[in-house]
């Protein structure tokens, strides 16, 4: 790999502030400040203290996400190149395969501001779909979890929990956004061929920056804000610090990421307006969240009880 392929790998990674893909982008930040102080409530200077508490920030637990987000980083160079899940094979086989099914592609007129607002909805709801989806699996499956406590094992939250986040989590997020970024593109490829540009794709960032621009860094924060009757409709940062909590009423609750009606649907969804105390997060008992936050044990406690997992399922299988 050459230094210029290894710089782009290095951009590649979440903490790029420059990048407006990217949840800590500039502007992404500055909108976090923003919803500070225009969220109705007398707290609000409470929020921006809140939000750089020296206390939170020097905790051992979020020294531990700096450390994670470097290592990360340099992971990606040389164990997780970009390259290796491409949502553009994935597009170009699924409308080879279908085009191949039917027969032939199909020949819609369809004016191209409708199909650019078609594109850009629908790739927003799969995208946000699949990520709701894979969090969902990644509480229900052992086999997953023990790699995604990894990123609940945080004892204070930051905007770089979001980045504590195991090597092998990692590598299933990519493959889950090469999957619907391929399976939506290769069907509108399919269907209206070189119609769909990368204006298109572009719109559906924009859905996306929205978003994050309303906030989203306050969901790893222990700033308290949520959205009032739209609670019903988006995730706030109040409803994913319900999803962190250590009370068993809210455990698995919340998995959305952008829309909360996919949590609805599958009977997940936890008004964060029913909390009156403020909430604790980690993992009680695990070496995970020891105080310590030793960085050796974040990433290879996961391959311990990975180990106990896989040998428990063995045994139950060798009984029956």
């Amino acid at each position: 790999m050459s230094f210029v392929e290894s710089i782009s790998h290095i951009t590649d990674a979440d903490l790029m502030i420059f990048d407006p893909s990217k949840r800590l982008f500039w502007g992404n930040i500055v909108g976090a400040f923003f919803l500070l102080f225009i969220i109705p409530g007398r707290d609000k200077f409470d929020r921006f203290k809140t939000l750089i508490s020296r206390k939170i920030w020097f905790h051992a637990s979020s020294r531990a996400d700096m450390k994670i987000v470097v290592t990360n980083t340099l992971l990606r160079i040389f164990l997780l190149p970009a390259s290796l899940f491409s949502s553009v094979a994935i597009a170009a086989v699924v409308s080879l395969a279908l085009t191949y099914a039917f027969d032939g592609k199909p020949r819609f007129q369809i004016p191209i501001g409708s199909i650019s607002v078609a594109f850009s909805v629908s790739l927003f709801l799969a995208d946000d779909f699949a990520r709701f989806f894979l969090h969902y699996l990644q509480h229900r499956w052992p086999l997953f979890w023990v790699f995604h406590q990894t990123h609940h094992s945080a004892l204070v939250l930051t905007p770089l929990t979001l980045l504590r986040t195991h090597p092998v989590e990692i590598i299933t997020a990519r493959i889950r956004s090469a999957i619907s970024y391929g399976l939506i593109t290769g069907m509108f490829f399919f269907l209206l061929g070189t119609n769909v540009t990368t204006w298109d794709i572009l719109g559906t960032e924009i859905l996306g920056f929205t978003f994050n621009m309303l906030g989203a860094n306050l969901r790893h924060s222990h700033v308290w804000i949520h959205f009032g009757p739209f609670e019903k409709y988006l995730i706030s940062p109040a409803a994913h610090q319900v999803h962190h909590s250590i009370e068993e009423q809210h455990y698995d609750k919340n998995f959305g990421v952008c829309l909360a009606i996919w949590d609805r649907m599958f009977g997940t969804h936890f008004d964060p307006r029913t909390v009156t105390a403020p909430l604790q997060f980690g993992l009680p008992g695990s070496p995970l969240s020891d105080p310590k936050q030793k960085l050796f044990t974040l990433y290879f406690q996961p391959f311990r009880d990975l180990k106990s997992v896989w040998k428990e399922k063995n045994h139950r299988n060798d009984s029956n």
